[in-house]
């Protein structure tokens, strides 16, 4: 299974007309100037990609910074304690507001029946009631 030297120097022999140093070094320019401008090419796209990846990199920034709560505005859970707290002082104002009308009302009542006994002592003749004796 071995092949002889004598072979091989006969193979390359028969193929010394095929081989041309000139039509190969041309391929081989052609081929790396094809390579050149496929680097270049591939470079380009490498760069718009990464343009394009900054740019969108800002834009998730700027809509994550959007879409955060602004320190002006309270957390949720201070938002429902806020609420609570003024459930509870409404709720204590109207129970203030409620008193204050029951002891208006009870005031009024007192105005009235002291009116009404103003009234009745205004209109009595207290001279007449009693006997009044002239001789000191």
């Amino acid at each position: 299974m071995s092949i002889s030297v004598q072979d091989t120097i006969k193979a390359i022999r028969d193929m010394i007309p095929i081989i041309d140093p000139d039509e190969d070094y041309l391929t081989i320019a052609a081929a790396e100037e094809q390579m050149t401008i496929t680097e270049g090419e591939r470079r380009a796209d490498l760069e718009e990609a990464q343009s394009k990846v900054r740019s969108l990199t800002r834009l998730l920034d700027a809509a994550r910074i959007s879409s955060t709560r602004p320190s002006t505005v309270p957390s949720a859970e201070a938002h429902a304690a806020t609420l609570n707290e003024l459930d509870a002082t409404r709720l204590s104002l109207a129970k203030a507001i409620n008193d204050a009308e029951s002891a208006l009302a009870s005031k009024e009542a007192e105005l009235a029946r002291l009116k009404e006994e103003l009234h009745a002592l205004e209109a009595s003749d207290s001279a007449s009631e009693h006997d009044l004796d002239a001789t000191a």
